[in-house]
Order: structure tokens, then C-alpha cells, then sequence
């Protein structure tokens, strides 16, 4: 007897109920402080789940990588059975680091100091000159292990042996965006940025839509920046931001916009220039376009709505993972603390494609690392990150107490409650 797969069901769009968050000031000793940054370190950074990297780079038995947070670094490896395993990149021996940051392909790590090897699930494989060690070798020396889970595509870690299980972290995210399918998406950007702010100071940047029109003025002209949803879910957030529409605040026309025609118009295959309809007959002719370009290539884009072809459906996973999510791709940004200041953090932006089988395999991107301003990220994103060390800078200032929130930058409120709980647990 067969069984029918379970249908998956759209994502979810009605608004949730919110919580009272309150109006006071965020206090800017949260984004400069050390001593706040060590007490992040050890009450939330170690019992939270983290996005490691993609299950791609660990797909093949041997595969491994790297994941650097605050001072440590995580070592995630699939062995020769083809388990997936993670541990702390650090010999037992003397404390060498096994593997330089990045990703590789070996049957064992091998520590470059002393050559002591160690299997891909941790076990040590030989100790040299084991003999000289009179007081003998602990039995079942193995490295430190750390917990890996994965979901949608993507191998999560968290430094906590008693945390919850990754769904039950998660909460809504999974049922929410599983329409989307992240497994049939590649890697086709992938680079870090060290910047002069702390890591917070860019989730805020990219947790509000209030600042499109003094951050992104062209923007105006093909997305509404203005009729927002916001909903809250437990530790994570979300904003639904409508693109294929002028904003309001650009007044009514029927005119199509040059952005509104390059970016949405060109963008699904439709020559603006010969384009007959108005700027409402703008998103469902590129709605029906990007449907059809899909189903030529062979994408099932059927348990998304039509919104979602071009609104940016944005989630941000507590505490470090903003997701804008589109039809065809989607940006992932990872905002990672430094390991000892927290005025400077290093932003991690991977752009991924759905890419049909008829189109064969692509090569995974180089990683790219840089400073700001060495490695532009498009008009968009440069204009945010140009604004974060100006914004840390402003918060050390005398004159300057914290954030004054408003109900459009509620989202970092919320941030900050979640982020209370932690700091606030025994």
C-alpha cells in the first residue's frame, strides 16, 4: 500500500496577535560594552542554535568546514559512514588549532604541530609516541563534540549539550518556509565583511523597513514601504514588504517608474520599453512572467503564492540569521560578533538561486573575505553597511542614551526581549 506524500501547506499570512513590548529606551551599552558582550557570550551566544553553513559543503563523506563564532571554532564533518558530526577545532594534545577556516576534503584531521590524528567523528586515531605519555592517555579520548542538527538545506549548531531540539527552536520557521523548498537552491554568492559596528547594529539595520525612504529613496519607485506586516513568533520575526508597487509616499500615478520597470519589469523577462500598461498592470504581468520562466525550466513553484514571486517575505531567526526570501532565491545574512571587540563584527552575505536539474550542476562560489568597501554588494546593501560604523560611532557620543523605538522598528524590540530572556536566565 503507498502513501501520499503529506501536502505542503502555504505559508501562513494572517497577522499574528502582539505582545505589549513597551516603549522604553534600548540601552546603547548594549552595542559598546565589553562587559555586555562577555555576558552575551555566556548567557545566550552558548545556548542558542546557529546556522553553521550549507549541508552542501559536507555532502560527500570526507567533506568538511569551518564555523567561526566569538572565540571558538567549530569543525563540521561527515565521516567515511556518511554521519554528519561537529566538533571543537582544537587538539587535545597542547590546544593547536586542527583546521585553518574554510572548507576541505581529508579522511582525518591531522594536527600540524605534533601529528596527532584524529577520526572524522572525533575518536583519536594515533597519538605519536603514545608510549612517553607514563601517566597513560585518557580511555576514549575524542574531541570536544558539539550538537549539529539540520534544516532546510543548512547544517545548525548550538554550543549548549541540554538545548531543545533544532524544530522546537525553530518554532514556525520550518512549516513556514518549506513552500519555498531551500533544498533545491544554490549557492551562488558567497563573502564576509569585517565591519566597525557591533553585530546587533546590523541585525537592527535589516529588522525595519522605516529607513527605506531616507537609506534607499529608489526603492520608492518599485516597492511599498509603507503597508508593512509585521508579526512576531516567539524568539524570531518576521516583516511581509510588498515589491512590484510604487510607495505611497511617491503619490498616485499611472505612470511606470524607470526602477519599477528595470528592476521588475526587466528583471521577469519583460522589455520595459515596450511594456503598454500602467503601473498597476506592473506586478501580476511580472508575477505570471516569473511563473512561466519557471515552469519552462522545469521549478515547481506551486505551493507559493503569487505574492510571493517578488514580496520579500523577511524572517529573521534569532539571534544572527536575516532571511529575504523571493519566488526563485533568497539572501541569507549571518551577523557574527567579533572575538574581542564589540564596536567591529563580521557580516556573512550568501546569495542562493533555485536551480532546476535541466540547467545540470554549478559550481559552489570561492568565499570571499574583505573589509568594507573592498567588495561592494550592490547599490541596496552598500547604502546599509555604509550606514552601520556612522550609527556606532553616534552611540558612543555623550549626548546619545539608547534607542527610541517606534512602532515600525518594533521588530528590534522584540530582538531585545528575546535577547532579555537569555541574560536574563540563571
Amino acid at each position: 500500500m503507498s502513501t501520499r506524500p503529506t501536502p505542503i501547506r502555504p505559508t501562513p499570512t494572517e497577522k499574528t496577535i502582539e505582545p505589549d513590548l513597551g516603549t522604553e529606551l534600548i540601552p546603547k551599552e548594549r552595542y559598546t560594552s565589553p562587559d555586555f558582550a562577555r555576558l552575551e557570550w555566556d548567557r545566550m551566544w552558548t545556548r542558542v542554535w546557529l546556522f553553521a553553513g550549507p549541508e552542501a559543503d559536507v555532502a560527500n563523506p570526507g567533506d568538511w568546514f569551518t564555523f567561526e563564532i566569538g572565540p571558538e571554532s567549530i569543525i563540521v564533518a561527515r565521516d567515511r559512514a556518511g554521519a554528519l558530526h561537529a566538533h571543537y577545532n582544537v587538539c587535545l594534545h597542547r590546544g593547536n588549532r586542527l583546521c585553518e577556516p574554510g572548507r576541505g576534503s581529508s579522511p582525518t584531521f591531522s594536527c600540524r604541530y605534533h601529528a596527532w590524528e584524529w577520526n572524522l567523528d572525533g575518536t583519536l586515531r594515533h597519538a605519536t609516541d603514545a608510549e612517553d605519555f607514563t601517566q597513560g592517555l585518557p580511555p576514549g579520548l575524542r574531541l570536544g563534540p558539539v550538537r549539529c542538527e539540520t534544516w532546510g538545506g543548512f547544517v545548525w549548531v548550538t554550543l549548549d549539550p541540554a538545548a531543545e531540539p533544532l524544530a522546537e527552536y525553530l518554532g514556525v520557521i520550518p512549516e513556514h518556509l518549506a513552500p519555498y523548498n531551500f533544498e533545491e537552491h544554490v549557492l551562488v554568492d558567497d563573502v564576509t565583511l569585517e565591519l566597525d559596528c557591533n553585530w546587533k547594529t546590523c541585525v537592527d539595520a535589516f529588522n525595519e523597513a522605516y529607513h527605506v525612504q531616507g537609506t534607499h529613496p529608489e526603492l520608492l519607485e518599485y516597492s511599498d514601504d509603507v503597508n508593512v506586516q509585521i508579526d512576531l513568533y516567539g524568539k524570531h520575526s518576521r516583516f511581509i514588504y510588498p515589491v512590484g508597487t510604487p510607495s505611497p509616499r511617491l503619490g498616485k500615478s499611472n505612470r511606470v517608474p524607470r526602477w519599477l520597470g528595470d528592476i521588475i519589469l526587466r528583471g521577469s523577462g519583460i522589455d520595459p520599453e515596450t511594456f503598454e500598461g500602467t503601473a498597476a498592470d506592473v506586478k501580476p504581468a511580472a508575477i505570471a512572467a516569473t511563473r512561466k520562466v519557471a515552469a519552462d525550466l522545469g521549478m515547481d513553484l506551486s505551493a507559493l503564492r503569487d505574492e510571493q514571486m517578488l514580496d520579500d517575505y523577511h524572517y529573521t531567526i534569532f539571534p544572527n540569521v536575516t532571511l529575504n526570501i523571493h519566488g526563485r532565491g533568497f539572501w541569507l545574512f549571518r551577523h557574527r560578533p567579533h572575538p574581542t571587540d564589540p564596536q567591529k563584527m563580521l557580516f556573512d552575505f550568501q546569495d542562493y538561486m533555485r536551480w532546476p536539474e535541466s540547467l545540470g550542476p554549478r559550481e559552489r562560489p570561492a568565499h570571499r573575505r574583505d573589509v568594507q568597501g573592498g567588495t561592494s554588494l550592490g547599490i541596496v546593501l552598500d547604502q546599509d553597511l555604509h550606514n552601520l560604523p556612522r550609527v556606532q560611532a553616534g552611540m558612543r557620543s555623550r549626548a546619545f542614551e539608547g534607542l527610541l523605538l517606534g512602532r515600525q522598528e518594533r521588530r528590534i524590540r522584540h530582538f531585545h526581549r528575546t535577547l532579555e530572556s537569555y541574560l536574563d536566565a540563571p
